[in-house]
C-alpha cells in the first residue's frame, strides 16, 4: 500500500489526513477518529460523549436533522458518528462526485452542532432506553462488571463509553456543549479518505471542508497505565428470567504501540480464534459453552485481554476451571510450531480480507496513522510476526497472562 498512491498531510490546526487512490472504486469512503471523548468524561457524567455524538447528528446551526437526512439521502450517502472508549469515530460513504458536498455536511456536523434542547432530550431518552435494555442482557452486564473489576475506579476503562442510566439522565445541552468544546478538536482528528481520485485532490477536498475548524488545541493526557489485579476478583450479578449465563474473565494488557502487542496477538489468536484451543476444548470436547473466545482490545491505552463464554448456569465452575487450565497450559508450555504458523497466517489473512473493500482500506489507513505504524504497514505486516517463535511466546505469556490474578465477572440467572 506504500507508494505514490498514498498521501499524508497535516493542516496548521493539527488535523491529519491520509488519502489513497483505489482504481475503479465506485464509491468514496472516509473513516475518521477524534482522540479523547470518553477518556475525558467526568465520572459523574459517564456517557457524556456518547450523548454528545448522538446529538451532533441531530442538527447544526444551519440545518435541522431532517434537512441533513434529506441532503444525504438525496445523494445516496451514508454518514455515522459513534463514541468509543478512546474517542469519536466518523464514517462517510458516498459517490465520488458528491464527496465535496458530503464532506461539507460532515464538517458542519462536527464543527457547528446546535444541541437544541428538544433534540438532546430525544436522544437522551433513546440512549436511556438502549442502556436500560443493555442492563438486562447477560453478555453486556458481564462485560461491564468485568471492566469494574479489572480497572480501578480512577481509570477511564473502569466505565464503558456507552454510559449508565444514572449518569446519562441528568445530562443537559450545556453538558454537550462542554464536551464538544473540550474533546472535538482538529489537533486530535485523523481522517482517512479513499476513492478513485488523485490522493492530493482527495486531501485538498477534505482540508477545504474543514478549513474553518480552528478550535485551539489543548494537551491530552495519555491514557494511564493499568496494573493487573494483585489477586483474583470474582463477582456474579443475578439477572432473573434469563436462561443462560455469560462469563467475562481477564485483566488489563498492552497498548497497541507496545512491541509486546505482536506476541500477545498471536497468543490470543491461538487461544481464542474459531479453531483455537478454547473453542476446541471448552466447546467441542467438553460441551461446556455455546460460545467461547478470547480477545485483545489493545488501543491507545492498555486495553484488556479477556475470555468470554455463553454457558449453562449449571456449568459455570467447570467452564471457568477449563479456561484456567488452558491459560495455565499456554503459560507453562509454549505453542508448537504448527499452531504458531496457523496463527500468523490467520492474522495476516484477516488483514488482507479486511482490505477487500474501500471501507476496510480506509479503516486500515486510519489505524496506521493513529498508532504510528507507518502507511506501509499492510505491506510489512508479516515482518512483524514472522520472527516470533516458541521462546518469544513463552516469554510473552509469562509477562502478559496471569491465570491466578483474573477479574471474573458472571451475569445471568
Amino acid at each position: 500500500m506504500a507508494g505514490n498512491d498514498v498521501l499524508r498531510t497535516q493542516a496548521a490546526t493539527g488535523l491529519r489526513v491520509v488519502a489513497k487512490r483505489i482504481l475503479n472504486c465506485p464509491l468514496a469512503h472516509l473513516e475518521g477518529f477524534i482522540i479523547g471523548g470518553h477518556l475525558l468524561d467526568p465520572p459523574d457524567q459517564w456517557g457524556r460523549t456518547n450523548l454528545t455524538v448522538r446529538a451532533m447528528r441531530k442538527g447544526t446551526q444551519r440545518r435541522t436533522a431532517e434537512e441533513i437526512d434529506e441532503a444525504l439521502e438525496s445523494r445516496g450517502a451514508y454518514l455515522a458518528l459513534s463514541a468509543t472508549s478512546e474517542g469519536i469515530s466518523l464514517r462517510l460513504t458516498c459517490l465520488p462526485d458528491d464527496l465535496q458536498d458530503c464532506l461539507n455536511i460532515l464538517a458542519e456536523i462536527v464543527t457547528e452542532p446546535a444541541f437544541k434542547e428538544t433534540e438532546v432530550a430525544k436522544e437522551r431518552n433513546r440512549l436511556l432506553s438502549s442502556l436500560r435494555q443493555d442492563l438486562t442482557r447477560p453478555e453486556e452486564v458481564s462485560f461491564r462488571l468485568f471492566a469494574q473489576l479489572a480497572y480501578s475506579e480512577e481509570h477511564p476503562f473502569h466505565r464503558p463509553a456507552s454510559g449508565h442510566p444514572d449518569t446519562v439522565e441528568p445530562l443537559t445541552p450545556e453538558a454537550c456543549w462542554r464536551c464538544h468544546q473540550e474533546t472535538v478538536l482538529p489537533s486530535r482528528a485523523i481522517f482517512a479518505v479513499v476513492a478513485d481520485q488523485d490522493p492530493s485532490a482527495l486531501a485538498e477536498l477534505t482540508l477545504r471542508s474543514f478549513e474553518s475548524w480552528t478550535t485551539p488545541s489543548s494537551e491530552l493526557t495519555a491514557v494511564p497505565e493499568a496494573p493487573v489485579p494483585s489477586e483474583p476478583r470474582r463477582e456474579r450479578q443475578v439477572l432473573p428470567d434469563r436462561t443462560q449465563c455469560w462469563v467475562t474473565m481477564g485483566h488489563p494488557s498492552v497498548r497497541r504501540t507496545d512491541p509486546l502487542f505482536y506476541p500477545a496477538h498471536l497468543l490470543t489468536t491461538i487461544l481464542g480464534a474459531g479453531w483455537g484451543r478454547l473453542f476446541t476444548e471448552i466447546r467441542d470436547n467438553q460441551g461446556l459453552a455455546y460460545a467461547v473466545g478470547a480477545s485483545l482490545q489493545s488501543g491507545l491505552g492498555p486495553g484488556p485481554f479477556f475470555v468470554r463464554m455463553g454457558i449453562n448456569p449449571h456449568d459455570i465452575d467447570r467452564a471457568i476451571d477449563g479456561v484456567l487450565q488452558e491459560l495455565n497450559k499456554i503459560v507453562k508450555e509454549p505453542p508448537d510450531f504448527s499452531e504458531i504458523e496457523d496463527a500468523k497466517n490467520y492474522v495476516v489473512g484477516r488483514l488482507r480480507v479486511s482490505m477487500e473493500t474501500s471501507a476496510g482500506i480506509a479503516g486500515v489507513l486510519l489505524s496506521c496513522e493513529l498508532f504510528g505504524l507507518g502507511l506501509d504497514y499492510p505491506d510489512k505486516i508479516r515482518a512483524h510476526y514472522e520472527p516470533i517463535g516458541r521462546d518469544d511466546l513463552a516469554e510473552a505469556a509469562s509477562r502478559l497472562i496471569f491465570p491466578d490474578r483474573l477479574a471474573i465477572a458472571i451475569a445471568g440467572p
